[in-house]
């Protein structure tokens, strides 16, 4: 793993690569059209026909939200015994892998969708997943819509989250919305919109230095606010859920340390003293987000924000890889330097994604951490107030 993500470092860093063409005009609607068909049919044939069978007859993640909502309202969320019989009670089976591991005010919200039967829920699922990334491509400050479109239809971990029954693009469409929200000027409403993203919270583990960074004094409060109020509905949901969600979490067996997961843990396993080399890596990737949300506009401080995040977090999959969809548009739309314009491109393909296929999650870290070190050199000081309107 270690000596592919160095060659791929080294073929980036060598500056033999030719410069990115200027933004092209706006591409004609069946043209851009087809480009979307051919993204999503590449992906598609990525996945597999046994991967998109198996998902089709409700073999995915979606177990986990359907037993999470039954649970609502029992008291006891992660009790391993409940959680078995409510399996066996819904599918006939019981499964480890498959435990609810999300904040209960979040099943509590999915309880009306459990107490229908698991296909008629998994369909409207699917449904609401799929609308939910309709609206973030409609909704996300890009400058070129019809580019964000086909650059959405060929995101690998986009389509996989749709394809394992993930929740990913619910966490895209509060991103949206809440970076319009904070453009017409009510930042109050953008936090708590953004404290929305709780429902996966290990993936904002910088949003702290975000806020702190750019000194969003009414976006953070926002934020802590609905954050609150969220912990609050969990502990009505749920009475005594934290101490046995921090034991469940911990479990070896619940959150296997898998070789799938692109953060530095998994960059680094292989080398002596990795845990030093972690800890270091792990602060250098702290200073870069502060350095660039101290220095660049917003959208590009929310990039460096969801990068570092997905490098620190203990628990970040192939799906997880789609939060940083409109990220990498805005880096490539927005950045001068070559090498962050190029490597962005290349994390908007699939290419870059299918090592996580061949258990090499490493290689996918090395490639973010690059891009967030490349930003960090070429970011130019801006306005910290600095919030574009785009279409």
């Amino acid at each position: 793993m270690l000596h592919g993500a160095g060659l791929l470092v080294a073929y980036f860093m060598s500056g033999h690569f030719p410069p990115l063409p200027p933004p092209a005009r706006s591409l004609s609607r069946p043209l851009a059209a087809a480009l979307c068909l051919i993204g999503l049919a590449v992906n598609c044939a990525i996945v597999g026909p046994t991967t998109l069978r198996t998902a089709l007859q409700g073999g995915n993640d979606f177990r986990q939200f359907y037993i999470g909502g039954k649970l609502a309202g029992r008291g006891s969320f992660y009790n391993q015994s409940r959680i078995a019989e409510a399996q066996r009670e819904a599918f006939g089976y019981s499964n480890q892998h498959l435990t609810p591991v999300r904040l209960p005010f979040y099943y509590a919200l999915l309880s009306p969708l459990a107490r229908l039967p698991y296909r008629l829920a998994l369909l409207l699922w699917t449904a609401a997943t799929i609308l939910a990334a309709v609206f973030f491509v409609s909704l996300y400050p890009v400058v070129r819509r019809s580019q964000f479109a086909i650059a959405c239809c060929w995101s690998l971990p986009l389509l996989f989250n749709f394809v394992i029954g993930q929740d990913v693009s619910f966490i895209l469409l509060i991103l949206a919305v809440t970076l319009r929200v904070l453009y017409s000027g009510n930042p109050l409403l953008a936090g708590l919109i953004l404290s929305l993203c709780l429902i996966k919270f290990n993936l904002f583990v910088l949003l702290p230095v975000l806020f702190l960074g750019r000194r969003e004094w009414r976006l953070l409060s926002g934020f802590v606010i609905g954050t609150t109020v969220l912990l609050m509905l969990s502990f009505i949901a749920g009475p005594g859920w934290l101490r046995t969600y921090i034991t469940l979490i911990l479990d070896p067996a619940v959150d296997p340390d898998s070789p799938l997961m692109p953060n530095l843990h998994n960059m680094v396993a292989s080398i002596p003293g990795r845990e030093f080399v972690e800890f270091f890596l792990s602060l250098a990737v702290i200073a870069m987000v502060w350095c660039i949300a101290r220095r660049a506009r917003f959208d590009m401080a929310l990039a460096a924000t969801l990068l570092g995040s997905i490098l620190l977090t203990r628990h970040a999959y192939m799906q997880d890889c789609a939060i940083l969809t409109g990220s990498l548009v805005t880096v490539f739309e927005q950045a001068t330097s070559t090498l962050v314009r190029n490597v962005a491109l290349v994390l908007l393909f699939p290419v870059a994604y299918l090592f996580i296929f061949f258990r090499e999650g490493g290689v996918v870290a090395a490639l973010f951490l690059l891009l967030l070190g490349a930003v960090r050199f070429a970011v130019r000081p801006g306005i910290k107030s600095d919030r574009s309107r785009v279409s």
